[in-house]
Order: C-alpha cells, then sequence, then structure tokens
C-alpha cells in the first residue's frame, strides 16, 4: 500500500480568476458541491431484457462556501452582488485549496465556467444556547471540476 498522509486540520482558500488576488486571499470553514458525474440512461436493445447504458452528459452540483460573516465585502461578495443585482455575468474559472496548517498546499481542484447563483446569511441570535456566529454562504454554479493537485 502506498504511503498515505490523512488530513486532520486545515483551511480551504477559494481563488476566483479575474476576482480575487493575492493580495487578499478568501478562506471558508465548509466547501460542498465538489461533484462531478456522468449521466446515463438504460436502453433495451432489441429481444434483450438487461438493460444496457449510454452516457447522456455530465453534470455538477452546486458548489457552495461558507465562511463567518467578514467586516466589510469582500472581492467573491461584490462579484456575486454585481451579477445577481445587475445581471453583469462573467464566466471565469475558480481554484479550490486545500491548505495545511503551514499554508502548504495539500489538494487542489480547477473549475471551470463557473457563476455566481446566490448569496445569503444565516438567521441572526442573540441567546446564549445557539451558536452566536453569523456566517455567509456563497452558491456558486459550475461546468467542470478537475482535480490538478
Amino acid at each position: 500500500m502506498a504511503n498515505v498522509n490523512l488530513i486532520y486540520t486545515c483551511s480551504f482558500q477559494v481563488e476566483v480568476l479575474g476576482i480575487t488576488d493575492g493580495s487578499s486571499p478568501e478562506y471558508f470553514y465548509s466547501v460542498e458541491g465538489l461533484n462531478h458525474f456522468l449521466r446515463v440512461e438504460p436502453y433495451l436493445p432489441g429481444g434483450t431484457n438487461r438493460p444496457y447504458y449510454r452516457s447522456e452528459a455530465c453534470e455538477t452540483t452546486d458548489l457552495v462556501l461558507i465562511r463567518p460573516l467578514v467586516e466589510g465585502k469582500t472581492k467573491i461578495t461584490v462579484w456575486c452582488e454585481e451579477a445577481l443585482d445587475r445581471g453583469n455575468f462573467k464566466l471565469t474559472q475558480a481554484h479550490i485549496l486545500v491548505l495545511s496548517r503551514e499554508a502548504k498546499i495539500l489538494a487542489q481542484w480547477t473549475i471551470e465556467d463557473i457563476y455566481p447563483k446566490g448569496i445569503g446569511i444565516t438567521p441572526f441570535h442573540s441567546n446564549n444556547q445557539v451558536n452566536n456566529c453569523v456566517a455567509e454562504t456563497i452558491t456558486i454554479g459550475y461546468s467542470r471540476l478537475a482535480r490538478t493537485k
């Protein structure tokens, strides 16, 4: 068996080409929706009773990024608002990085043809029995996912 390094503690950085840059990296505590799969359909050739399957299309699920609410607007937040409020959709590319405590890149995915689909804020609570952290959720659509590291 090959040597495998398990990742227990890490952070997630998102780079959107043409939107974010090295001067203001954007981090998230949850990244969901890194799914790329082939949709297939069954078909029965004449005289058989066992289906064969043929591919229809490649599909992805929405990418959902969650982080604590930060003071002010970040570049990704502004990009989302411009697309949702003004209809300024610019398809671009993004990189999702899994970083170690030492900021070493442990894994990386490239996501193509991304566009914002939604931005949301968790409910506000003021009692001590509920987590008092307010989080921002950004939903992004994309067409292709590839692991690059």
